[in-house]
């Protein structure tokens, strides 16, 4: 069957009938044109230093920017795009003759129903499939402080930040009046060769500025303000001496962590590339750093689960004003926060231990690795001890629900006591208010106690009685008697 790609949402859609993971890129790309992109080109020239050169660029100066890219002096380009949008997808797939797959997996990161859509290339495909295509995809969560938990009463739980390419945010439980928030964040890098020149493309989201409520825009929604928790990762580059910072009037190397494209930007421009040479870069060379800020985020996330993971430990202890229903519905998304995480970090090991046997200098990349691993096995700890804490949680839910029952129970069986001395009495009013001799005050009012009483105990007596013990002695009693009457039908046969 044919598929005429007239244009790179053609090509896309054709592309989806072999790959059904692009289908949300084709939706994405016939949506409006969305907000402007950041576009910052870095420069590498040939057999310069290894330094770039760095400028802003327009939509409209990318298509001369990309064919003039071999016949310059530069050896190499990285282009870094921030809240990328759909017409700008569709450019860079046709000038750079991009597989869509690679923009799928940049768009598509929500784990939806399968009955709905397909499932992102994130999971469709296989690490293995994903690591030989040569694109890598940096997924990862960041944590926001959103401020005051008495602003988010009655907020929805599912959340999205405002962008071409909307991210998933879940609010979470309160920590010591404190609303923390996780943000779900993508980077994705891409190397193509242009003759003998090269051109990285990196993919990174906006900061996250404002979040409106999951399924609809921001028209008429109030945006909540969010931070990055304590300010953001830990720079993981070596910094100056005191020597060097006490000589200089202010901190050139500061910059903003909300930001990922601030991030990237600096450690381009600042610290020692992760190639040797501007030749022939490899895909984890020029991954380096956006694998590291990744990494740094993931750290920020074992931290606030082993928070929460202590929390509900207090929430077992105190089960009566702490634990309730909706513990254990925050317990079952942990579970499954944590092994989507684990799966995102098995694919980033896969690519890097496909990709490292073409590396010259090897050893940053296994401390990498080591690093990967060490999350790895944090979150593998805290996922088993969230399976064995569920069914804990579960069972003392019940018990406490059981309790509460029984206390139900008790004030049931108090209201029917009083029912009881006070039905007989009522009833015998009722029956003598027939006449005006029995009324209060009557000369025959003394009949009412001298009636009532006799049959409020008799009832009291009644309802006091163990009817299945009274039952059992009945059914002993008629059993004796049968045995009774059969003797004496046998006796009287004997001569």
């Amino acid at each position: 069957m044919g598929c005429p790609a007239k244009s790179y949402r053609e090509f896309a859609r054709c592309r989806s009938q072999a790959n059904p993971c692009v289908t949300p890129l084709v939706e994405h790309l016939g949506r409006g044109p969305g907000t402007p992109s950041t576009i910052i080109v870095l420069d590498y020239s040939r057999n310069g230093p290894l330094t770039p050169t760095s400028r802003s660029v327009a939509e409209a100066e990318l298509a001369n920017l990309l064919n003039a890219t071999s016949a310059s002096a530069i050896q190499g380009r990285v282009l870094l795009v921030e809240n990328i949008r759909p017409n700008l997808i569709s450019l860079l797939g046709a000038l750079l003759d991009i597989d869509p797959v690679f923009f799928a997996g940049h768009i598509a990161t929500d784990y939806g129903d399968i009955e709905k859509a397909p499932a992102p290339p994130s999971i469709a495909l296989f690490p293995s499939q994903i690591a030989e295509r040569g694109y890598l995809h940096l997924h990862f969560q960041r944590v926001f402080d959103m401020g005051t938990s008495e602003d988010f009463k009655g907020a929805a739980y599912a959340l999205k930040t405002e962008s071409n390419t909307p991210r998933n945010i879940r609010l979470l439980p309160p920590l010591s009046g404190r609303q923390l928030a996780l943000a779900r964040a993508n980077c994705s890098i891409l190397l193509k060769q242009i003759r003998d020149s090269w051109i990285c493309l990196i993919l990174v989201d906006p900061p996250t500025t404002t979040i409106v409520e999951k399924g609809q825009g921001s028209g008429g929604r109030k945006g909540y303000p969010s931070e990055p928790l304590h300010g953001g990762f830990e720079d993981f580059a070596q910094r100056a001496s005191f020597t060097s910072f006490t000589s200089t009037p202010n901190d050139p190397l500061l910059w903003n962590k909300r930001s990922m494209l601030n991030s990237l930007l600096y450690y381009f421009r600042h610290q020692p590339p992760g190639f040797s040479t501007t030749a022939q870069p490899s895909i984890l060379s020029l991954g380096y750093y956006p694998t590291r800020v990744a990494l740094a985020e993931w750290v920020i996330y074992i931290h606030l689960l082993s928070r929460y993971f202590k929390y509900y430990e207090y929430s077992l202890h105190d089960i009566q004003t702490r634990l309730h229903d909706s513990d254990i519905v925050d317990l079952q998304r942990w579970r499954r926060r944590c092994m989507q995480s684990r799966r995102k970090l098995r694919l980033l090991r896969a690519f890097i231990e496909h990709w490292l046997p073409h590396e010259a200098d090897k050893q940053p990349w296994d401390l990498v690795l080591r690093d990967v691993d060490d999350v790895l096995w944090h979150l593998e700890h805290y996922s088993r001890s969230l399976e064995q804490m569920i069914p804990v949680a579960t069972s003392m839910v019940q018990l406490h629900d059981s309790q509460h029952a029984m206390l139900e129970t008790a004030n049931v069986s108090r209201l029917t006591f009083i029912a009881l001395v006070f039905v007989p009495l009522s009833w015998v009013a009722s029956l003598f208010s027939m006449s005006d001799h029995y009324s209060p005050g009557g000369e025959r009012f003394w009949v009412y106690f001298a009636t009532a009483l006799p049959v409020l105990v008799v009832v009291l007596l009644l309802s006091a009685l163990q009817w299945g013990q009274l039952a059992e002695k009945l059914k002993g009693t008629r059993r004796l008697l049968r045995e009774r009457v059969r003797g004496q039908k046998t006796g009287g046969r004997l001569p």
